[in-house]
């Protein structure tokens, strides 16, 4: 019979750098897939606040036809904002939030999203070190300008400093949700250095604001409750 369980099960500690190395060379959602397999099959994790956000190839899992596992037909709707379509992510709203949960468990699950968003930062990163290097004003590559260079080297050391926090940081809460604003912060200046560009559709921008969002389900707020087809 479906049933919700307090707390995700814990994550082998392999895995967070594993997540951080995935989103970094391949990009957010698929670090988030290998995220869900050290879970176990057919699960998604509930935020305190009743919304979870999977990958949709993991969100189909859940889907009996009449509703998803383990939560009441009634109690959850799917709420994917529009600037996520395509991106293979869905959030679900649950009307009624789970149980607190706490421990080790939970605390590996947060720190493994919070390794999986660096290394999904530093993906940002690369990608804009790139954008910039293409893009020329005055006939000199954009790379080259000094408030650039600033911005760029200042990312550089955000990341460092939150994986430095993130260091044995699975038991200590606020360790993590000061990690996961440092990556915030970043995130949001990185985008800006795409100019319009990191506000297309299809541009960085939306896998910036995915990224934001699971911070602000999971980190935020009290732990969360978990839904298995098991």
């Amino acid at each position: 019979m479906p049933q919700a369980l307090a707390g995700p099960p814990a994550l082998e500690e392999t895995l967070h750098r594993a997540g951080h190395a995935a989103a970094r060379s391949r990009g957010l959602v698929p670090a988030l897939l290998l995220l869900h397999t050290g879970l176990g099959e057919g699960i998604a994790v509930r935020g305190a606040r009743g919304w979870v956000v999977a990958p949709t190839r993991v969100t189909r899992r859940l889907w009996s036809g009449e509703g998803y596992v383990g939560l009441p037909a009634q109690d959850a709707v799917e709420a994917t904002p529009a600037v996520l379509d395509g991106l293979g992510l869905t959030v679900l709203h649950c009307r009624r939030p789970g149980p607190a949960a706490s421990g080790p468990a939970y605390g590996a699950w947060l720190a493994a999203l919070a390794w999986t968003r660096l290394g999904h930062s530093r993906h940002l990163l690369d990608l804009a070190v790139a954008h910039l290097g293409r893009r020329t004003f005055d006939g000199a590559p954009l790379l080259h300008r000094q408030l650039v260079q600033g911005t760029l080297a200042d990312a550089v050391v955000a990341h460092l400093e939150a994986e430095s926090a993130l260091d044995g940081a699975a038991s200590h809460r606020a360790a993590l949700a000061e990690a996961h604003t440092r990556i915030t912060a970043v995130d949001r200046e990185l985008v800006r250095l795409f100019g319009a560009a990191g506000f297309t559709a299809d541009g960085p921008g939306r896998s910036a604001h995915a990224s934001e969002l699971l911070a602000d389900v999971y980190a935020g707020g009290t732990p969360c409750t978990r839904t298995t087809s098991a």
